[in-house]
């Protein structure tokens, strides 16, 4: 049996269907504002039943509104208006609407409909308030993504006792600043830190109190040095400062500073105390020729061994012809 083609559906059927299943509340009237139509979303908010035409339109209006939309008949046959009006409910509720309302053309002005689409301003404003909710949180969110990462950042360029940065980020950094050394021939000076007899304070009072050490020693250091300074961890007691832009005589000063920074008070942590010396070593690019960053390196730990032998607690200056 052959399959019956379906019957097409006119436009007007498509409209109508159109505005049963609108969530606006739609409504046309005659120029008596009686109730020509209204949708399903019209009648079960204000009307007591289905049974809506003929109606009057401002009776399911509050007083104030009625009279509003009277005065401005003439304007809303002439075009399309926005106006707000106050519903009254079943239930003697009221609601704020805000309509649109156009004329409906008709050869004859007299049988022009007006038809109005109405939106529930409490609505939008939860919408509205909604949205704006959403927003904050996102927001709140994106700034706690982005205090996560800068404190992921931070702990991978910095060493977890001492928090000064780590040899890996200290060797990023310093590079630039030789290769802008050598391009501008700006002077670069280099500063080699030894804790003296680490070994002899972990020995003695146990590592717990030799982190402590490590700890309060870079704090002291850190807060003797300048904004331009790079000052990190090298390894083990082993701390290194790089200074961008210095002359070594300027890196002298600076470098004895922070010898006395550390050997100015005892170290203290509950009932144990102990004094802590550093032992420097110091060079620069106006000493001698270096073929790379890693030779500066090797001069400054040279000067540093100079220290040592020289009774430690002392600052040592590279010598080329001594090397």
């Amino acid at each position: 049996m052959a399959e019956q083609p379906q019957q097409a559906i006119s436009p007007e059927a498509q409209g109508r269907l159109l505005l049963q299943n609108c969530p606006d509340y739609v409504v046309l009237l005659d120029r008596d504002w009686s109730l020509v139509y209204a949708n399903p979303t019209f009648q079960d908010r204000f009307c007591g039943s289905p049974e809506t035409a003929g109606t009057s339109f401002l009776d399911y209006l509050v007083a104030a509104s009625a009279d509003r939309l009277r005065q401005m008949q003439s304007q809303l046959f002439q075009g399309m208006r926005q106006v707000e009006l106050n519903h009254r409910t079943p239930d003697d509720h009221t609601v704020a609407l805000q309509y649109s309302f156009f004329p409906v053309p008709h050869p004859d002005p007299a049988c022009s409909l007006l038809a109005g689409i109405g939106r529930d301003r409490a609505a939008d404003l939860a919408t509205v308030l909604e949205v704006i909710q959403l927003n904050i949180e996102l927001e709140r969110k994106q700034k706690e993504l982005a205090e996560a990462n800068a404190r992921l950042e931070l702990l991978a360029i910095t060493d977890q006792i001492t928090q000064l940065y780590n040899r890996h980020y200290f060797f990023q950094v310093a590079l630039h600043f030789w290769e802008e050394s050598k391009r501008y021939n700006l002077p670069l000076t280099t500063v080699m830190m030894d804790i003296d007899n680490f070994k002899s304070v972990n020995d003695n009072y146990g590592h717990l109190f030799g982190d402590h050490v490590l700890e309060q020693a870079s704090i002291r250091l850190r807060g003797n040095t300048r904004k331009s300074d790079i000052l990190a961890r090298y390894g083990g007691e082993e701390l290194i400062l790089l200074a961008p832009n210095t002359d070594l005589q300027t890196g002298v000063v600076l470098a004895e500073r922070l010898r006395l920074s550390v050997a100015s008070a005892p170290f203290v942590m509950g009932s144990c105390s102990a004094r802590v010396t550093l032992s420097l070593g110091i060079s620069g690019t106006e000493l001698a020729h270096f073929d790379n960053f890693e030779a500066l390196l090797d001069s400054a730990d040279q000067a540093l061994y100079g220290a040592k032998r020289a009774g430690k607690n002392c600052l040592y200056t590279y010598a080329a012809s001594t090397a």
